[in-house]
């Protein structure tokens, strides 16, 4: 319902209506009306947007306050105490005794390059050398009381083992100088022949030395016995 009101007086209320669609009823300036609702209008145009204001100029940026002074130091704290000196360790094992050295000549022996001088005994930690020659020990009949014959001499110097070789570290150590050398095992010549053998000097409580010259009886009964056989094997030829 569509209309325009032209008057109203009391509980009177005049409409000049120009569309109506459907009913409706007034009561106490109360209107009620049904039927469809009329479509929206058209929203009219949204205006243009103003144009922004140019930013103003920024402010001074304020002067930098001056540094502060630095404070005084503070005092350095006490040093602590010292500690207490810890115990003193165990005394270590005393090392073994060094070999005492040989007394010197009598005092009534010169010696010189020119003296003949006797000496109980003599231990010399280099060579020893001579342009004459050197007598030891004894080999007469009248100063031996004889224990037997060598029995096996052969077997025991087949047992043997010559061979070349030089000083290791350990033997180096000890002063002797790495050359080519020609000899035998005092090791070897223990187990069947230990007359020869006797405590090294550079060491005796570790090392062992052979006599070489008392090698001379065994070889001498070696061939022998090998005389012996080849006299056997010619004459079981003949």
């Amino acid at each position: 319902m569509e209309g325009t009101i032209t008057a109203f007086s009391g509980t009177a209320l005049t409409v000049n209506m120009t569309y109506v669609v459907g009913t409706a009823s007034f009561s106490l300036w109360t209107i009620t009306d049904t039927g469809a609702v009329g479509t929206s209008g058209y929203s009219g145009y949204s205006g243009t947007n103003g144009t922004n204001g140019t930013n103003g100029t920024s402010g001074y940026s304020g002067y930098n306050g001056t540094n502060g002074t630095n404070g005084t130091n503070g005092t350095s704290g006490y040093s602590g105490y010292s500690g207490t000196n810890g115990s003193n360790g165990a005394t270590g094992a005393t090392g073994t005794s060094g070999y005492s050295g040989y007394s010197g000549p009598g005092a009534n022996q010169t010696l010189n390059t020119t003296s003949s001088v006797t000496f109980a005994g003599v231990a010399v930690n280099g060579a020893i050398t001579a342009t004459g020659n050197i007598t030891a020990y004894y080999s007469d009949d009248n100063l031996k009381t004889k224990l037997g014959k060598i029995e096996n001499a052969l077997d025991k110097i087949c047992a043997l083992e010559g061979f070349y070789y030089e000083a290791n570290k350990t033997a180096q150590a000890l002063g002797y100088e790495v050359k080519k050398e020609v000899g035998l095992s005092a090791q070897s010549t223990q187990k069947d022949m230990p007359e020869i053998v006797h405590p090294a000097p550079i060491d005796p409580e570790k090392y062992l030395t052979v006599d070489y010259s008392r090698y001379a009886p065994y070889f001498v009964e070696a061939i022998k016995e090998l005389r012996a056989e080849i006299n056997e094997l010619k004459s079981k030829l003949t």
